[in-house]
């Protein structure tokens, strides 16, 4: 009984029949036609040919070898892309693998002519012949599968540069984007007229607090300025930003805020990208310490197998708690950011921690550079 084809082939084979198929473009048959009629053109070369030869001869000889060389030029060419397609990508020495089979093809075939002349495998010319043959016929057909090759890494080059290029522009973007939020968010005026008003009112009742607030706030707008501005940071930088911030932010609250950071002092000198800390922070005091009246925010840092891990916790009123009116920005530019900088290597997770409470956690693959600020002290509770 007849059976289709399609139905009879596994799917893996016919995958592979697929991939040959479309290899078989118009270039690359084109490539192997020029090489034949290149090849062909050699029995025209002798200065004495017309001694000897009439015109019509001449050409009825330069067909029949046309037809020849277009054979072995098709088998060769057949025998090139099911070898190209069938070995893997990632194979070492794939490429002289693929010149030295297309060779014993290029002998195979020469083989396989002399055969069909003689009417049998009997009388076949010597080795050494056979060979010449082989190499006439397989040295053009390696140096095309050089060249065709060498287009190939071309093109991959060129596409993972278009790629690297697409994922730094789209980088910038998600930076500058994240820039104008944090710069609406963080420094928005009505921010700093709460803190100098603070600042004010202190100044009238206790006026050496109201002039550590303004050392808080200088410390603050010092940190915070070249982050915004900057696209490649330190942990070191981005504590300094998150403690600027919280002393800044008790201000406000007063006793009723409450902080901790945990810190190595040997890792304030990892890579560390600006404002996604200080993004989790402002988060954590917004949506969960404030809302339940006060609270501890607990950031802390430590490296895992080959990765960098930043938590903040607090203890509000986690994500069972009353309705917010953020918009969720700040999470999103994170995620964005991690997306954009590690392809996937670098997570936020967000827990929930019993009995009530919330807690970010980022994780980055592992990178240190020199710090150029000398290390601040490790751990700091408010």
């Amino acid at each position: 009984m007849f059976v289709p084809f399609r139905l009879a082939c596994p799917p893996g084979a016919r995958g592979y029949l697929a991939r040959v198929l479309r290899a078989l473009d118009g270039w690359r048959i084109a490539g192997a036609a020029g090489a034949a009629v290149l090849l062909s053109l050699g029995v025209l070369v002798s200065p004495s040919l017309l001694d000897f030869f009439s015109p019509a001869e001449i050409a009825v000889a330069w067909l029949e070898h046309l037809a020849e060389l277009g054979v072995l030029a098709a088998g060769l060419l057949l025998a090139y892309t099911l070898l190209d397609e069938a070995l893997p990508r990632t194979l070492q020495l794939r490429l002289a693998l693929l010149c030295a089979l297309l060779f014993v093809a290029a002998c195979g075939l020469a083989v396989l002519l002399y055969a069909y002349y003689a009417h049998g495998f009997e009388h076949l010319p010597p080795p050494l012949r056979l060979l010449s043959d082989a190499l006439h016929f397989g040295l053009p057909a390696v140096f095309l599968a050089i060249i065709a090759d060498l287009h190939q890494r071309s093109l991959r080059a060129d596409c993972a540069a278009y790629a690297a290029e697409l994922a730094r522009v789209q980088q910038d973007q998600g930076d500058a984007e994240q820039q104008l939020a944090l710069l609406q968010a963080q420094i928005e005026p009505h921010f700093l007229f709460n803190m100098l008003g603070n600042v004010r009112r202190l100044y009238r009742t206790r006026p050496e607090d109201g002039a550590g607030a303004i050392d808080s706030l200088m410390r603050y707008l010092r940190s915070v300025m070249p982050q915004v501005r900057n696209t490649n940071g330190t942990l070191g930088d981005e504590i300094a930003l998150v403690r600027a911030y919280l002393e800044l932010y008790r201000i406000r609250m007063g006793p009723r805020l409450a902080f901790t950071i945990e810190c190595d002092a040997r890792l304030l000198q990892l890579q560390f990208p600006p404002m996604l800390a200080m993004t989790l922070v402002e988060n954590a005091i917004r949506h969960g310490v404030e809302r339940a009246g006060g609270g501890h925010v607990l950031v802390r840092a430590r490296t895992g197998r080959a990765t960098l891990e930043l938590e903040v916790i607090d203890d509000g009123p986690g994500f069972g708690g009353a309705a917010s009116s953020g918009t969720g920005v700040g999470l999103v530019n994170v995620r964005r950011q991690l997306a954009a900088r590690y392809a996937g290597r670098g997570r936020l997770a967000l827990t929930a921690v019993p009995p009530h409470g919330a807690c970010a956690h980022i994780t980055l693959p592992l990178g240190a550079v020199p710090a150029a600020s000398p290390p601040r002290p490790g751990t700091q509770e408010a």
